[in-house]
């Protein structure tokens, strides 16, 4: 479908996008929504009338395509996975199922670069799809074979930012400090507040920040006025530590 032809062509955009970059010494990043149960619950499920389908049913068509994908994005630096199903889902399935797959689909290019995984609860039409809660996905959830991982926060009221402490003992945290459900716009000390509660639960080597998740779904206006002060207010924190 269309996706797919956008996924291709992003995919092919990466030897030349590296190559620029090479030349600026700098790095190459790429988001990759192509999880190995992305499509299969909620295809799985809709077509069982939602109730007793086993929504995993495809697992292992969407893992070979999300290898070929993902192996073909091994020019970049950074690789950041999306993929809602997961979070979506970990409350009513075996989180370890989850695991196993994801580590088996990102197999490949594991080691070849950093690589992330964001914890989505969906946004589709500027709203949640999953029950937004982190406990049922965790401790198993430790286990994914990534550098990162990235939760929501901001629009969940930093609601079990308490977990970021056993995540940051293994792994990088992206903590989400903007909502990007809700046209309030942060200001940059709302965000240096954000981050110094992190702070508390987790070292700063250990942390970055972004927003909850993606920009698609938020007015162009509100996206810049969000992002420009996330930026600000991170820099007064890094200041006041020395870091800037």
């Amino acid at each position: 479908d269309g996706r797919i032809d956008e996924a291709v062509a992003v995919v092919e955009g990466v030897a030349p996008g590296r190559a620029q970059a090479i030349d600026r010494e700098e790095g190459v990043a790429a988001a990759c929504p192509c999880g190995g149960v992305r499509v299969a619950p909620s295809a799985v499920v809709a077509s069982a009338g939602g109730d007793s389908a086993d929504g995993l049913v495809c697992e292992g068509d969407y893992e070979i395509t999300a290898d070929a994908d993902l192996e073909a994005l091994t020019g970049c630096t950074e690789i950041t996975v999306d993929e809602p199903s997961m979070s979506c889902y970990a409350h009513k399935e075996d989180p370890k199922r989850f695991v196993d797959i994801f580590n088996r689909t990102v197999e490949p290019i594991v080691g070849k670069c950093r690589l992330s995984n964001h914890l989505c609860f969906g946004n589709y039409k500027g709203r949640a799809v999953g029950l937004r809660r982190y406990a049922p996905m965790f401790p198993a959830f430790l286990d994914f074979s990534v550098d990162e991982l990235h939760l929501e926060m901001a629009t969940r009221e930093f609601s079990e930012l308490e977990i970021i402490s056993e995540i940051a003992k293994t792994k990088d945290v992206a903590v989400g400090i903007i909502d990007v459900k809700s046209y309030y716009i942060e200001t940059a000390e709302d965000v240096a507040g954000r981050v110094r509660r992190c702070l508390e639960h987790a070292p700063a080597d250990r942390l970055s920040f972004a927003p909850d998740c993606g920009l698609s779904q938020t007015a162009r206006w509100a996206a810049k006025l969000k992002l420009r002060n996330m930026v600000k207010g991170v820099a007064i924190v890094r200041k006041k530590l020395g870091l800037a």
